[in-house]
């Protein structure tokens, strides 16, 4: 491994476990034994070092959600897939607020990657109406809600689980979020797509 990854790789580990505001790059560069200059030749600051590991968790999930999502199935394993991506970089949704706030370049190219990313869903409810698992009657306001809905949880799901659900494991906590992600699915669905929430609720 480079002294670039072991670097991106600790920090990830460290902003985890500590929150990325409670960690600097002094602390960084005792905990793997080095000079801050050594640290500081591959990122000059703090906020560079963020964002490579932004950018990280980015490309992770553009590559999970243009996975073909042709049913309420595929659908909901994309959402198991980008949730444990997110967990693996949970520091970032768990300071998220923090972040837009404090780094404009990162609230600007937030902006442009949510809008991929709720045109990504509607194209993926529009290829399940297609499927028959989601009625041919969901207007275009319904739509709205419904990707709005599953922005809400996929965004701060981490936040309110932390809260809440604190002393649940990981597989417990992707499934019950998983699961509202199939309610807000429910109404909507075909017989033949709440059968696919159910089973999917059963681990069919």
């Amino acid at each position: 491994m480079s002294t670039k990854e072991k670097l991106v790789s600790r920090a990830l580990e460290l902003f985890n476990e500590n929150g990325i505001e409670y960690v600097g790059m002094r602390e960084l560069a005792a905990d793997l034994k080095m000079r801050v200059g050594n640290v500081t030749y591959y990122f000059a600051t703090k906020d560079d070092l963020v964002i490579e590991i932004i950018n990280r968790l980015r490309d992770l999930n553009s590559k999970t959600i243009e996975a073909d999502c042709s049913s309420i199935t595929s659908f909901l394993s994309m959402y198991r897939q980008l949730f444990n991506n997110q967990y693996q970089y949970r520091c970032l949704l768990l300071s998220f607020v923090h972040l837009v706030s404090r780094h404009p370049s990162f609230a600007g190219n937030y902006a442009a990657t949510d809008a991929r990313r709720r045109e990504a869903l509607r194209s993926h409810i529009t290829s399940m109406i297609k499927n028959n698992c989601l009625s041919t009657s969901l207007i275009a306001d319904h739509v709205e809600l419904v990707v709005s809905h599953i922005t809400l949880i996929s965004r701060f799901w981490i936040s309110e689980a932390r809260i809440s659900y604190a002393n649940w494991t990981l597989e417990q906590t992707i499934a019950h979020y998983l699961n509202l992600l199939g309610e807000v699915l429910f109404p909507y669905a075909t017989v033949e797509g709440k059968k696919q929430v159910d089973d999917f609720r059963k681990g069919k």
